[in-house]
């Protein structure tokens, strides 16, 4: 929640909290719309944006990306997001994106079921001819435990 003092109150004194809303509105110099075709043939329209300034968010689908200089992305991860919790969502997907080389986060809030995200991020997945798997089995396979 965001929080505002109201001028002339001291330091101690109880702050006044504001709702927020649930996805904070992202100018368009961080954020885009970008659609992800399924192996269904589905298109799924997910909002991109820098890892750096992802949101919190509720239950989504999402694809982790790294973005060269180029402008070439490469797809690493295709996956959900299932706790009512905003702040952990963000965390997961910070904490993902960082360990596999993450600059790029796509995502898609789903007000639906565990089981309809996951089916929805397993059409994605499907649907890129397997770029995310072989990219994902790689970097396990790099780092297994001694």
């Amino acid at each position: 929640m965001a929080v505002r003092r109201t001028q002339g109150v001291s330091k101690g004194a109880k702050e006044r909290r504001e709702p927020t809303s649930v996805l904070p509105v992202l100018d368009a110099a961080t954020s885009s719309q970008h659609a992800w075709r399924g192996a269904s043939g589905a298109l799924y329209t997910h909002t991109a944006t820098s890892l750096i300034y992802c949101p919190e968010m509720p239950e989504a689908t999402y694809l982790l990306l790294h973005r060269d200089a180029g402008g070439v992305a490469r797809v690493l991860r295709v996956g959900t997001l299932d706790s009512k919790t905003r702040s952990l969502n963000l965390a997961r997907i910070r904490q993902a994106g960082a360990t596999l080389g993450a600059n790029e986060v796509h995502f898609r809030v789903e007000r639906t079921s565990a089981a309809e995200r996951a089916r929805i991020a397993f059409d994605i997945e499907n649907g890129l001819a397997g770029s995310a798997v072989l990219a994902e089995a790689a970097f396990d396979g790099a780092h297994q435990p001694a």
